[in-house]
Parts: structure tokens; sequence; C-alpha cells
């Protein structure tokens, strides 16, 4: 049996080799498919199976190899092939294998089983499981494009159905933005606008369609953009701040915008959104003056500002801690406003705090502070509180203190002389009893001596009420007091107390004058005077007239070069110089008469320059920055007067003209103060 054609044809798979699965496993790993066959093992392993009972049952039923007829299966093996093919593709398709996959795997399929045919197989049978094979891939492949282009049409459906969507969404999303937007085209011409385009500019949507964008927003907008970068790039851009006219107003807006890229292989244009920040840009600029002038308040009234929390933590102080107490700053913040109050007030303003906070009663008294090098300072601090913070200033007032403790000690020594008086007096009455004439003029001497004690004692103690209602011009009053004590008793004031009287009306007077400077100084900034055409030679002449009886007696010369005239406030620049020249003649060398050149040029860039130079005594080049800051003085006041205030005034009225000056010198060699204003000034107060 085993030698008849017939038997080889219907068992045509060889016993004796490898499993059908195992020889497909070998041979799809061999061209590269065992992760994807190992991911689907049992299926393709139980397809196997099947293939072979319907390859059996079709060679079965294969006509005989001598009819001439081509070799066709009958009866229900014929349709076997396809039933397999279509069978593979139900099966594997849903698990995700591409169709390159599959199809090298039906391949490995149809190569194992020609390996597993018997040796002694005849033609017809070999050509049997050739049209077998033949039929299988060929309605396997028809079902699968058939399948393909199904889920290809229906894909194509909802994505048709999803940009049909996204149109109608996006017009809705682009007419109800609340910024201006518009698109455009590849060549940079609107295509479209939103309504809050048409409301912020203020025209017609549909006048403008069409036109291109540097009409529309104007070429420098168009510039600034990059909108043509972006659009041949495919890119983006964002945020940028440019200045737009609307309307006969500028506006400021942020602009941002991206490419729309490519449809149907064409460039679709862009889109542009702006952002209106005009009133924004404003409030910040009026935010920032407004703390510019603050800050420059703060820094430039003699008492210390502070600021700090409902628990006392200190989140500010102005500089002028540093000149009062001797702390940096910074040295200060984040540290508790009561650390450095001496331990026998720090409960009192402790209460004192606690209570303006959470009762609203007013923060104002005196109380002790320690110095960084060690000292106790009394200080008047004032507060109030707003929004969980407290806001306050406060001064030394050490000397006010002590000279308040002298005027107590001198009240006490005054009521014992009047009580020692008033002993002598009564024992002078007992032993003038007998003479009636005497008592009655020593009781009348004694009734004169009374008064002017009790007037003396009246003002004194006058004088301890004002010295102590909350300091109001403490420096008036000194000077005051001082003048009418000497007017009044000047015997009483010769020698030792003469002097000390007259060196208080001399510090007096030279503090009045340094607040007058600092106030000269503070009304620099705050001037409004407007700008106007200043003719430099006229003002100078004028200067120089002021200084020249002073230079006749000094035996000194100022030289004036030739001026040209400059846009600045004449007031102020008339200071400026007279402030300059005033510094040359008054730092001179004692054994040569001093010489002052006043030279002028014009710079590149519409600056002028004026040059200051003297042949005075000079100063070291490492203070050259340090004399332009108020009270700053390179010279004790026994060698030169003056309060250190003239040239931070000089550095305020040029920085206020938009120019700089600057200074050099040697010691010995003289100095040179070199000014640079612009001709031209823009529009500032």
């Amino acid at each position: 049996m085993a030698n008849d054609p017939k038997e080889e044809r219907l068992f045509p798979l060889r016993s004796d080799g490898p499993g059908v699965y195992a020889a497909f496993a070998a041979l799809a790993e061999e061209s590269g498919y065992a992760r994807h066959l190992a991911q689907q093992e049992k299926s393709w392993e139980l397809y196997l199976v099947c293939l072979a009972e319907d390859l059996a049952s079709f060679l079965a039923a294969y006509p005989a190899a001598d009819t001439l007829i081509p070799p066709q299966p009958a009866g229900r093996a014929r349709d076997l092939p396809a039933a397999a093919g279509l069978e593979a593709v139900r099966t594997f398709r849903p698990l995700g294998l591409s169709f390159t996959i599959f199809f090298s795997l039906l391949k490995c399929a149809r190569q194992v089983f020609f390996l597993c045919l018997s040796e002694g197989n005849r033609e017809q049978v070999r050509a049997g499981c050739a049209l077998f094979f033949d039929r299988m891939e060929a309605a396997a492949v028809s079902q699968w494009v058939k399948e393909e282009s199904g889920s290809v049409l229906h894909r194509l459906r909802k994505a048709r159905q999803y940009i049909l969507n996204e149109k109608r969404r996006y017009a809705a999303v682009f007419s109800r933005m609340a910024e201006p937007a518009f698109i455009v085209d590849r060549e940079r011409c609107l295509v479209d606008v939103n309504d809050a385009f048409e409301d912020f500019f203020k025209v017609r949507g549909e006048t403008l369609i069409g036109k291109s964008c540097d009409v529309v927003l104007g070429h420098a907008v168009c510039e600034a953009c990059l909108l043509e970068k972006v659009l041949s790039e495919q890119g983006s851009f964002s945020s940028i701040e440019i200045a737009i006219p609307v309307a006969g107003e500028t506006r400021t807006v942020l602009m941002s915008g991206t490419s729309l890229g490519f449809v149907n292989g064409e460039d679709s244009g862009g889109i542009v959104v702006l952002q209106d920040i005009t009133e924004q840009r404003r409030i910040e600029l009026a935010l920032q003056a407004s703390e510019e002038q603050f800050r420059t308040l703060v820094e430039n009234i003699p008492d210390v500002a502070w600021r700090a929390d409902a628990e006392g933590g200190l989140v500010y102080v102005s500089p002028k801690v540093k000149r009062i107490c001797g702390y940096e700053p910074e040295d200060l913040l984040g540290q508790s406003r009561f650390s450095h109050v001496h331990p026998e007030d720090v409960d009192e303003v402790r209460k004192r705090y606690g209570l303006l906070f959470s009762k609203e009663r007013d923060f104002n008294l005196h109380y002790r502070l320690r110095h960084k090098k060690g000292k106790w300072l009394w200080v008047h601090d004032r507060a109030q509180a707003v929004g969980g913070y407290a806001t306050g200033v406060f001064s030394d007032v050490t000397k006010l203190r002590k000279m308040e403790d002298e005027l107590k000690e001198y009240r006490v020594w005054l009521e014992e002389m009047v009580d020692e008086r008033t002993q002598e007096a009564e024992a002078v009455n007992r032993q003038l009893l007998l003479e009636v004439a005497e008592r009655q003029q020593a009781q009348q001497e004694l009734e004169r001596v009374a008064a002017r004690l009790r007037h003396s004692n009246a003002e004194l103690e006058q004088f301890a009420h004002v010295a102590s209602h909350d300091m109001k011009e403490p420096l008036l009053l000194i000077v005051s007091f001082a003048e009418r004590l000497l007017a009044k008793w000047p015997e009483k004031f010769d020698g030792k107390a003469g002097e000390f009287l007259g060196r208080i009306l001399k510090a007096g007077h030279q503090l009045q004058e340094l607040m007058d400077n600092i106030l000269q100084l503070s009304k620099v900034r705050n001037c409004h005077h407007p700008f106007g055409s200043v003719d430099l030679d006229d003002l100078l002449r004028e200067v120089m007239d002021d200084f020249e009886e002073k230079t006749r007696q000094m035996g000194g010369t100022i030289g004036l070069g030739t001026f040209a005239a400059i846009e600045g406030d004449r007031t102020q620049l008339r200071q400026l110089f007279q402030n300059l020249i005033a510094n040359a003649l008054k730092y001179r060398q004692k054994s040569i008469p001093p010489l002052v050149e006043v030279k002028g040029r014009m710079l590149p860039g519409k600056i002028y320059e004026i040059t200051v130079q003297d042949n005075g005594i000079g100063f070291e080049e490492k203070h050259a920055e340090r004399i332009f800051q108020p009270f700053v003085r390179l010279h004790g006041r026994h060698e030169y007067d003056g309060t250190g205030i003239g040239l931070a005034t000089c550095e305020k009225i040029v920085a206020r003209h938009g120019g700089r000056i600057i200074a050099k010198s040697r010691p010995g060699e003289g100095s040179i103060f070199i000014v640079q204003l612009p001709l031209f000034q823009s529009k500032r107060l």
C-alpha cells in the first residue's frame, strides 16, 4: 500500500519529519518574523492544523495526472483554498499584523508544507499543493484589500466629519475671541478678521479683506512681528511688544502669531493675535514714577523710615539708619524691630505696637535704641498701621533728651537756691526785728529777688514746655532762645558762658545753612520750570559778575571762553555754575592767586561740554565720585566752610537736564569739573 500512487496522494506528508508548526516557527525566525509569531503563537499553531486538514482534503479530491485537462479538484474541496485564505484574514488582521508581515508568514506556511511532502510524491501532488496555496493567497489578498478599503472609507468619512466640526469650532472660537486677531495668506494679505479686531481698529472687517498687512498695520509693525519670516519657516512668535496707531492714538500691544502649516501641499498662511496692554503699561510707568518719588523722598528726609509686619518683623528700613544707628539696612531686614530696644523700654514699646494693630491707637513715643557700637540713643518713633503692616519714621532725639535732662537739673538747682535764699531771708528778718526800716527795705529786696526768681522760673518752665512739645522746629527754638539770652543778660554770659553760647549760635546758623541747602537740593528734582533756550555766554558772564568783587579781593582771575545756546532751565543752570565757580574759589591754595578757566565745546551726538578748571588744592582721584554725594566733605569745617551739599546739588541739576558731571583732580594740582549736557531736551519737567 505504501507504493500505491493513490495512497501517496491521500497522505502526502512525511511522518518522520519535524512537526509542521516547529518547521514553520524555524522558517519564520530565519526570515526575521519570530517576534511577531511569538505574540500570536497559539493562533498560528491552530491555523496550521486546520490548514493541513484542508490541504489533505484538497489533494484527496485532486484528479489524476494523466488527464489533459488542468487539474481541478471536484466538489466541496474546490472551495477549500479560498476558505482557508478568508479564515487567515479573519484570524490575523484584527490582531494588528501589517499586510507585509501577514503575507510573508503565509509564504512561510506554503514553504513549510512543500518541505513536509514525502520525497516519493509525484509531480501532480506538488502541482495540487501549488494550486491550493495560489488560490488561498489570492483569496487572502483579495479579502485583505476589500476589508482595508472599507476601513479606509470609514476613516475618511470620520476625518471629513472631524474637519467639518473643526471648521465650525474654529469659526466660533475665532469670532468670539476677546483679543483682536486676523488671518493672512502666504502673501500676507488679510483673509479674515474677528469681531474684536473690528472693535479695536474701529473698522468694518470686509473693507480689509484682501489688503496687505503692510497697508492695514504699517510696514514697521509687520517687520517687528517677523510675520514674513514665520510664514516662510512655518514657525511662530509670541509677546512682541510694539506701538500701533489706532484711530489717531498710539496703542501698545503684544503680538503673537503662528503659521497655519500646509494643506494639500500649499501654504495656508498664518494667524496673528493682538493683546492691548496700553493701560497696563501706563499704570506700570505711573507706578514706577510714584515708587521713584517715594524712594527719593524717603532717602532725603533726615529721619529713618521703616516698615514692619504685625509681629514686628522689619521688611524695609531706609538708608538713613546707617547715619543714625550705624547699621546697614540689609543687616536689619527680617529682624524684629524690638531686638535693639533697651530692656527697660521694650515692654512698653511692644504694648504700644500691639495696640496700634488691635485698637488702632497712636504709636508715638520716645524710647532708647542700641547703636551698632553699643551706645544707647533716644529716638522719637511714630507709625500708622495699614493693611497688616506698620509704616513709620523715627528720629534721633538724644541731644534734645540730654538738653531736657539738663533743664530739669537746672530747675532743681533753682528750686534749691530759692529755698536757701528764703532761709537766709528769714534769718535776716529775725535779726532786723528791731530795725523796722531796715527790715522793710530787706523785705522789699527779698520780694524783688523772689519776683525775679519766679519770673526766671516761669521762663524756664515755658522753655521746657516748648522744647518738649514734639520738638517742632527745634533748630529755630535753639537759635531764638540763645539770641534772647545773649541780648537780655549779656553781663551774665562772659567768659566761658559767652563762648559756649556763641558756639551754640554758630552751630545753629550752620545747621540753618545746612537745612537751606538741603531744601535747595530737594527742590532741584521737584522743580516744574519749563525748559527754554539758554544763552550760556550771557549766563556765565552774569555769574562772573557775581564773583567780580570776591575775585578782585583774592587777586584771582576767571577766564571765560565762548559758548553756545542750549535748551534747559536757566535758573538751575545759573545755580550750577555759581556752585562750581564758588567751589573753585573756596578751595584755593593760600600761596597763589586763584585762577579759574571756563570753556565750552561741541561733542558728537549733539552734546555740549563745559569745563570748569582751577589751580586749587585738588583732591585724590579716589574721591571723584564721593564728592557728589550729599554731606560728603573732604576737609573739616575748621579748614573750609560749607555743608557738603553744593556738588550734590550740581549733580541733581545735571541729571535733571539729562547730562552728566565728572571731576578729575590731583592733590596740589587743581581740579577740573566736566559738565556734558544735551543741546535739546526731550519732554520732561
